[in-house]
C-alpha cells in the first residue's frame, strides 16, 4: 500500500513555489521492535447520544428484562441479534452494528456504566470534550486533545492539535497547542492547498521578510511566550505546510485505493464517517499532526420511530469507519502501545422504547479506549435488568456494592497518567489497576 508521508514529500522534492502535487510511492517503514514512536492521540465523538444496547452494552433478546426493551421486532434483520465478543477473558455482548470492531477487541479497554450526570446535549458534549465536569453547559479546562498534544515534543508538527467538527479549548497550555479547527472533514483540502500560483522567488522572499519584520507593541508586557513569537511559529508552520503540496493527499475522489479501503460511497460527503476517518488517517500519515479530535458520526438523537431505521445503520457506519482507521493505525503500532483512541458519546439512550417508538436520553454510558497504555478488558457494568448504574471494585472492574461509581474524569485522569501527564485538573485519582 502506498503511503503519503511528510518525509516522502521532502525526498521527492515538492516544489515550494508552485505547490506541486507529488505522491510518495514508498512504503512507510515500521518501527523496529522495542522502539517507541511518538504518541498519537485520537478523541472520536458519536454525536447525539448512542444506543449502547445496539452497541457495547447489549443484552440477549431471547431473555426478558424488568425495564429493558430490546425492540428487536422493530429492527431490520441484520441488527436483531447481538454478537458475543471475548475481551481479555471476559465475554460481552455487542450489537451487530459493531461487528467490524471485533477484530480490534484485543487492544480494547471497555468502560461501561459511566455516569454522565446529565441527559442534556450541551452539558454532555462539554463533559466529553474536556472530561472535566462542566459548569452547566460551559466546558471547564482544556479539551482532551489539547492536553494530550503535550505528551511528546511537537516542534516538528505543523498542526500539533487538529479538530474536526467539535469545539476546542485551551485554558492552560501553550498557545501553540490551541486546536486548528475545521467544521467539516473536506475543509482540510482547502486548508492545505496553495491559494494561487507563487510569484517570483525574490518577490516571495521579500514578502516573507516583511511579514517577519512586523513587531507587536504588547510583547514587552509578556513573560515567556509572547504573541509575536507564537505568530512567528504559526507563520513558519503554515509556510511549511503550503510548500508540501498536500492537496492531493486529501482529494479522495481521485484516490481509488482509499475509497475502496474505507468504503467511501461519496467522497464529497463530509458527514460520512468513512470520509472523516480517512481524513484523520491522512492527517496522521502526512505528518501534519499526531493529535486529532473529531466528530465521527452525527444524527444519533433518535426519539421517534426513526430509531429503528436510522440508529443502527448510523452506528454501524461509524464503527465500520473506526475499524478501518484502527487497521491503519496498527500497521506500524500493532498493539497500539504508542496510540490512544478514545471513542465516546455525550450519553446513551433509555432502556425503554418511548411512545413514539424511539429512545430518550440515559445516564449509564459506555466508552471505548483502544491502546492508551491501559490494561485490556472490561471495567464497569450496568444493571442486567434495567441498564442502571452500578458501583464497582476498581481492581477487578466488576460490580461491588459500596464501591466506586465510574465518571468521565476517572477515564481522563487514567489516560493522562498512563501518558505521563499531570492529572490534577481532573480532581480524581487515576484508576491505577487499569494502567498497563
Amino acid at each position: 500500500r502506498s503511503r503519503w508521508t511528510r518525509r516522502g514529500f521532502m525526498l521527492t522534492g515538492a516544489a515550494v513555489g508552485a505547490g506541486t502535487l507529488i505522491h510518495n510511492p514508498f512504503e512507510r517503514l515500521a518501527l523496529a521492535d522495542g522502539v517507541n514512536g511518538p504518541r498519537r492521540f485520537l478523541s472520536l465523538f458519536f454525536n447525539g447520544g448512542w444506543d449502547v444496547l445496539l452497541g457495547p452494552d447489549s443484552r440477549d433478546p431471547g431473555q426478558s428484562y424488568d425495564t429493558i426493551q430490546m425492540g428487536t421486532d422493530l429492527l431490520a434483520a441484520p441488527y436483531k441479534d447481538p454478537i458475543p465478543v471475548p475481551i481479555s477473558g471476559t465475554e460481552v455482548l455487542w450489537g451487530a452494528a459493531m461487528s467490524e470492531l471485533v477484530r480490534h477487541a484485543d487492544v480494547l479497554t471497555l468502560f461501561r456504566g459511566v455516569n454522565m450526570n446529565t441527559v442534556a446535549h450541551p452539558t454532555g458534549r462539554a463533559y466529553v470534550n474536556t472530561f472535566i465536569p462542566p459548569a452547566g453547559v460551559v466546558p471547564k479546562g482544556d479539551s482532551l486533545g489539547t492536553r494530550f498534544a503535550t505528551a511528546d515534543s511537537y516542534a516538528d508538527l505543523i498542526m500539533p492539535n487538529f479538530v474536526i467538527g467539535m469545539p476546542t479549548f485551551n485554558a492552560t497550555m501553550s498557545p501553540e497547542l490551541t486546536g486548528v479547527a475545521v467544521d467539516k472533514a473536506l475543509e482540510v483540502q482547502d486548508l492545505v492547498k496553495q491559494l494561487g500560483p507563487g510569484g517570483q522567488a525574490q518577490t516571495e522572499e521579500l514578502l516573507r521578510a516583511a511579514q517577519d519584520a512586523v513587531h507587536g507593541c504588547v510583547s514587552e508586557h509578556y513573560d515567556g511566550e509572547v504573541p509575536e513569537q507564537v505568530l512567528g511559529i504559526s507563520r513558519a508552520r503554515m509556510r511549511d505546510m503550503l510548500a508540501q503540496g498536500l492537496e492531493a493527499a486529501f482529494s479522495f475522489a481521485n484516490d481509488p485505493e482509499i475509497i475502496a479501503r474505507y468504503a467511501i460511497a461519496n467522497a464529497g460527503d463530509s458527514n460520512d464517517p468513512a470520509v472523516v476517518a480517512a481524513t484523520i488517517w491522512r492527517l496522521l500519515e502526512t505528518g501534519l499532526t499526531r493529535t486529532v479530535s473529531a466528530r465521527l458520526q452525527t444524527n444519533l438523537d433518535t426519539h421517534t420511530d426513526n430509531w429503528a431505521e436510522f440508529h443502527p445503520v448510523r452506528l454501524q457506519a461509524g464503527f465500520d469507519a473506526l475499524a478501518v482507521l484502527l487497521d491503519d493505525l496498527r500497521v506500524d503500532d500493532p498493539n497500539l502501545d504508542d496510540t490512544t483512541v478514545i471513542v465516546h458519546s455525550e450519553f446513551c439512550r433509555t432502556p425503554k422504547i418511548n411512545g413514539s417508538k424511539g429512545r430518550d436520553h440515559h445516564f449509564a454510558n459506555s466508552m471505548l479506549v483502544f491502546g492508551g497504555g491501559l490494561r485490556r478488558g472490561v471495567c464497569g457494568a450496568t444493571l442486567e435488568q434495567t441498564l442502571g448504574l452500578l458501583e464497582i471494585d476498581v481492581a477487578s472492574g466488576l460490580p461491588s456494592e459500596g464501591g466506586h461509581m465510574l465518571v468521565p474524569e476517572d477515564i481522563g485522569a487514567t489516560l493522562a497518567h498512563a501518558a505521563g501527564l499531570n492529572y490534577d485538573a481532573f480532581r480524581v485519582e487515576p484508576l491505577l489497576p487499569w494502567i498497563a
